[in-house]
């Protein structure tokens, strides 16, 4: 009873922290699929110890595992700590914690030391499993490192946890290595039959010669649409799901990789997870013959129907000049005027906010499009004044007001801005995959759009070009050089 104790003095104070330990305590027990009575005497005994009502249970509903456990990790490193405590005597009730909840226990751990953020994501057919630990890295220049080196060794590692150890290079590798090029097509044009001679000689290609960035921005963020934006290599994990307003959502770990020290990591954190729950067996059967045999299961069998699919139409933003000397003419109905759209082949999704907000948007997406990934609204006298800068060059290409430019930089400005942005991406008719046009914080002060940069489009009187080669993301670059 002591932790409870501790627990009212601490961590009861706000009502968004409350709905957030119900949001996590609620999943962490629906994880093993039974639900104790033990379970639930413990969670109420919680929710009275820390007044958690009903306004509080029925508002955790329309959280994200997500969301909730990244406010908790932003508050005091006792608070997260307390919320771990709940979450082992929860998991310990009905007799046994199970692999579901140890490795939910686990990802909270990870978050509150800042080793990792979660993902939450409406289901959409991502077939990354559960029994999966993906190793995923953007740079356009990867170092070699411990999994070049000892892959089988480390993939031993992971297996004593009941994992399948996912390295792009070790399986464009096992591609390769089949002796006849004909049985890879063969087998493509039985996971999908509508493939192409040609299409099908592309993506035996891609398959052999794929790496980890191809992997990153090809896979999962334009055939997936996961909306990754990762600073540094991570471990991707798939964790147990949550219901979000009636839909179902996947939830991913992305564990920071330790660099320097693969094998490291990777033996604590095995021994983490097998620490926590009951002994059990696991069979690994590595017995098949490469020359002639394919894999056509666990990640294989993903990777193959993906890649085996027909075209995807990709989501894309698409940003329109309205001001200047040459502005795109919008003959939309007064109200219905817009600056920012959302499309998919053929259907457009026009948010409908004003020049402020409008400019604020861009901003974000050439933050999220650069080194940083993201832009950090935590205030530097330097640096805010070249992020204000950039601020009013985008409000010049949806606005011809010449002065009086709101200081974006400031709290007293930037929150109620981001609440409109936010209002209007709900309401503009884009549901299952909102999640990667919303601006999303991550750590502190940083804010970035998930959507890839390549799908993002400026619109101006001779055409739509990337914004990656437009005006005003070379002057973000610029002006975030001089601030460095």
């Amino acid at each position: 009873m002591t932790i409870f104790v501790a627990i009212n003095h601490s961590i009861m104070a706000t009502s968004e922290l409350k709905r957030c330990v119900y949001r996590i305590l609620g999943d962490l027990i629906k994880s093993d699929y039974v639900i104790s009575v033990d379970e639930m005497d413990t969670l109420d005994h919680i929710c009275e110890t820390m007044k958690i009502d009903s306004i509080h249970k029925n508002e955790s509903y329309s959280l994200t595992f997500a969301d909730a456990v990244s406010y908790v990790a932003r508050q005091d490193s006792t608070v997260g700590s307390k919320v771990v405590k709940f979450m082992e005597e929860c998991a310990l009730k009905d007799g046994e914690c199970c692999r579901a909840e140890a490795l939910l226990i686990s990802s909270v751990e990870i978050v509150n030391a800042s080793k990792g953020q979660i993902l939450s994501i409406p289901f959409n057919n991502r077939p990354i499993l559960s029994t999966q630990i993906v190793f995923v890295d953007n740079s356009p220049t990867p170092r070699r490192n411990e999994l070049d080196k000892y892959y089988e060794e480390l993939c031993r590692i992971a297996e004593m946890a009941g994992f399948e150890l996912i390295y792009i290079p070790h399986v464009a590798k096992e591609f390769k290595e089949f002796k006849r090029k004909k049985d890879l097509e063969r087998l493509l044009s039985i996971v999908n039959p509508t493939l192409t001679e040609s299409a099908i000689a592309n993506k035996v290609m891609s398959l052999q010669e794929m790496d980890n960035r191809y992997f990153y921005l090809r896979v999962l963020n334009e055939r997936l649409q996961m909306g990754l934006s990762l600073s540094c290599p991570v471990w991707l994990i798939r964790l147990p799901n949550s219901v979000v307003n009636g839909t179902g959502y996947a939830n991913f770990l992305l564990y920071n990789v330790e660099m320097d020290d693969i094998k490291k990591q990777i033996i604590e954190w095995v021994e983490g997870l097998n620490n926590r729950q009951n002994p059990y067996s696991i069979v690994v059967n590595r017995h098949y013959d490469r020359s002639k045999d394919f894999l056509y299961g666990g990640f294989h069998k993903a990777l193959l129907d993906v890649m085996a699919a027909d075209r995807i139409e990709n989501w894309e933003i698409k940003v329109y000049i309205r001001a200047g000397s040459s502005p795109v003419i919008d003959k939309s109905d007064q109200g219905g005027k817009y600056s920012i759209a959302i499309s998919k082949g053929e259907k457009k999704y026009p948010v409908l906010i004003n020049g402020r907000e409008a400019a604020f948007y861009i901003l974000l997406l050439c933050g999220s499009a650069g080194a940083d990934r993201g832009v950090n609204f935590e205030y530097d006298r330097r640096k805010s004044a070249l992020i204000q800068k950039v601020y009013i060059e985008a409000y010049h290409m949806v606005s011809n007001r010449e002065s009086h430019f709101p200081d974006i930089t400031l709290s007293s400005t930037f929150r109620p801005i981001k609440t409109k942005v936010m209002k209007a991406l709900e309401a503009c008719g884009v549901k299952e995959e909102i999640h990667l046009f919303r601006p999303t914080k991550r750590g502190e002060a940083t804010y970035y759009i998930p959507l890839a940069a390549d799908n993002i489009k400026v619109v101006g009187v001779e055409g739509e070009i990337p914004l990656l080669n437009s005006t005003i993301f070379s002057r973000y670059k610029q002006l975030m050089r001089e601030s460095s």
